[in-house]
């Protein structure tokens, strides 16, 4: 059976010009997508073997499961953006990764905002201290870009390592975070 995701676009806040759309899919009532590229997006609902429903927000209706997760993700995304949160709490599948990559995952989720860590300590972290290059890996295709944080991890020299996003969007995520925190 094939089942019907919802996707939207999300601007973020003008203060922040150089960041662009975010892509955001959401299936089963939990959120599967939010990436700055669409290339992702085409990638994993081939995987999940979903066809979205693009909507833009205006439609969005409160009364409908995924669509009633892409509002809270945008009223989540906007406070987020303006300092006031710092944990989402949005419900998430990630199940569409391996095993490894879901591990991953599940540790950056432990990074607490406007902190970072190395690939290593990554790697550390899932008690696989020499798989800091496959740690890297899994962070590139992370479905679910600034929920699962993997903009906080670093190269182990403090250098901001990769981002599918860009470093430029990075370096923006994470001077948000350390303006915002010394709030």
């Amino acid at each position: 059976m094939i089942t019907k995701a919802v996707s939207t676009n999300y601007h973020p806040p003008s203060f922040l010009p150089d960041l662009p759309t975010m892509h955001l899919t959401a299936s089963h009532g939990k959120l599967i997508l939010l990436d700055w590229q669409d290339i992702k997006t085409q990638k994993l609902l081939n995987q999940a073997n979903q066809h979205a429903v693009f909507m833009k927000p205006s439609q969005l209706d409160i009364n409908q499961p995924n669509q009633a997760i892409l509002l809270q993700t945008i009223e989540q995304l906007n406070e987020y953006f303006d300092g006031t949160r710092r944990h989402f709490s949005i419900p998430l599948d990630f199940s569409y990764g391996t095993q490894f990559q879901q591990q991953v995952w599940a540790a950056l989720l432990t990074i607490d905002y406007g902190q970072t860590i190395s690939y290593a300590k990554l790697a550390a972290l899932i008690d696989k201290p020499k798989a800091f290059r496959a740690c890297a890996n899994a962070n590139g295709k992370n479905p679910l870009s600034l929920i699962i944080p993997c903009h906080r991890v670093v190269a182990s020299d403090g250098g901001l390592g990769g981002y599918t996003g860009g470093i430029a969007i990075k370096k923006a995520l994470l001077d948000l975070e350390r303006a915002h925190r010394l709030r």
